[in-house]
């Protein structure tokens, strides 16, 4: 199995969490209204790469609002795709997360 790398940063609005190395993988963030399910951005299993110049001024703001910064970009609700992975941007503190890896054939 490759490595992969899982950043998160908790404040007292927000929860972001970067996902690197692969598209492979679910994310549960749990908070004070539950829980939500995140899953890879479409096109997932396209190889991982891209521009390093990848902005992370793109749509889906926190909670999959729209971005003054960009258009729509391929982004599913509070996911956004960079250039190694993903991004989550969940609209409250986590008190809990999970990364689930998807099963390598």
């Amino acid at each position: 199995m490759d490595e992969i790398d899982v950043d998160a940063r908790i404040t007292d609005d927000r929860t972001v969490i970067d996902v690197t190395g692969t598209r492979d993988v679910a994310v549960v963030v749990r908070s004070a209204d539950g829980e939500r399910i995140y899953l890879p951005p479409e096109g997932f299993d396209d190889p991982v790469g891209g521009s390093p110049y990848t902005s992370p001024y793109q749509g889906a703001g926190a909670g999959g609002e729209e971005s003054p910064y960009g258009g729509t970009t391929g982004s599913t609700r509070g996911v956004m795709e960079t250039a190694d992975g993903f991004r989550v941007t969940h609209p409250q503190p986590a008190t809990e997360f999970d990364v689930y890896r998807g099963d390598e054939d």
